[in-house]
């Protein structure tokens, strides 16, 4: 055991000398502020992965330009990046979340473009469908993996995807006055010219990794398991619930009703629109007509109040 002492303290000495000096490389110190030098080099990388990406999805011209990082507040970031689609990451050993957005049009256009569409999807709207949640789904774990590979001859972290959202307040990865380190990526060229990604990490988490202070707790959060969350919300999703509509109230007397015999015809008035109701709620008005040989409601209005917010 004496013998191999002196070369078991040496590798560990070695070892801490190469924490170090990746943690210094991270990280740098001056008055109180901080900067991190090799996230420059980890923004150049994920700029030619995401580059390369776009690309394979079918824009081969599009071109990606890097903006030095920025700092800003958790809740300025949401504020500047919405309306968008947002994809949270848990990446060991950062003890905060890394934080993916692209606007929703660009996600979208890249939707279309990959259905064999030309980019120009049909408007913007709130709700995803669900080709576009896997699409987007999938385009996260790619980034994700793209993220991993930028990192990996640096400072390895691990980004696994938690879950991907179009509201930030589900989000709960840091708190309000939190500041990110904000690396913004715009694509050039048709037909996505202009779109931005943006990847935020918390300043925190950085420093934690680069041994500068410890990270904080976040007792503040809500103690719930995103991928839990997550995987609820989907279940919620394939409930089937019953649809009906009532096309025709029409009133008869006592005596007729005695007198129907086979054959015998109830006149009823159709009206131009009909209520449809979802397990039991007044949900929609429509309209009476065809589709594909069978009879339909066409829905012309959702209905907003207290019966479906």
């Amino acid at each position: 055991m004496t013998l191999n002492a002196k070369p078991v303290a040496a590798a560990d000495a070695a070892a801490r000398q190469e924490a170090d000096a990746q943690a210094s490389l991270l990280l740098r110190r001056s008055e109180g502020s901080y900067a991190f030098p090799l996230l420059d080099a980890v923004s150049n990388q994920f700029a030619r992965s995401l580059r390369d990406l776009v690309r394979a999805l079918g824009a081969p011209l599009v071109q990606i330009e890097r903006a030095p990082a920025e700092t800003m507040r958790f809740a300025d970031w949401c504020a500047v990046v919405e309306p968008a689609i947002f994809w949270r990451y848990h990446a060991p050993p950062l003890k905060g979340p890394v934080l993916i957005t692209g606007g929703r049009a660009l996600v979208l256009q890249l939707v279309d473009i990959f259905y064999g569409g030309k980019g120009q999807p049909a408007g913007e709207r709130e709700d995803l469908t669900d080709a576009e949640e896997r699409f987007a789904a999938r385009l996260g774990r790619d980034m994700g993996l793209q993220l991993a590979a930028a990192w990996r001859d640096k400072h390895p972290i691990d980004p696994e995807l938690d879950f991907v959202t179009t509201e930030s307040a589900k989000l709960a990865a840091v708190r309000a006055d939190d500041e990110l380190l904000v690396q913004r990526f715009t694509l050039r060229g048709a037909p996505c010219d202009g779109k931005t990604v943006m990847c935020a990490y918390p300043q925190a988490a950085l420093r934690g990794i680069a041994g500068a202070e410890p990270v904080p707790e976040m007792r503040d959060l809500p103690q719930t398991d995103p991928v839990w969350s997550n995987a609820l919300n989907k279940a919620l999703k394939d409930v089937r619930l019953p649809v009906r509509s009532v096309l025709a109230r029409p009133e008869i007397s006592l005596v007729k009703l005695l007198s129907l015999e086979v054959g015998d015809i109830i006149p009823i008035t159709m009206p131009r629109q009909v209520p449809v109701t979802v397990a039991g709620r007044k949900f929609a008005l429509g309209s009476i007509g065809e589709a594909n040989g069978n009879a339909a409601i066409m829905i012309d209005q959702i209905e907003k109040g207290p019966d479906n917010d």
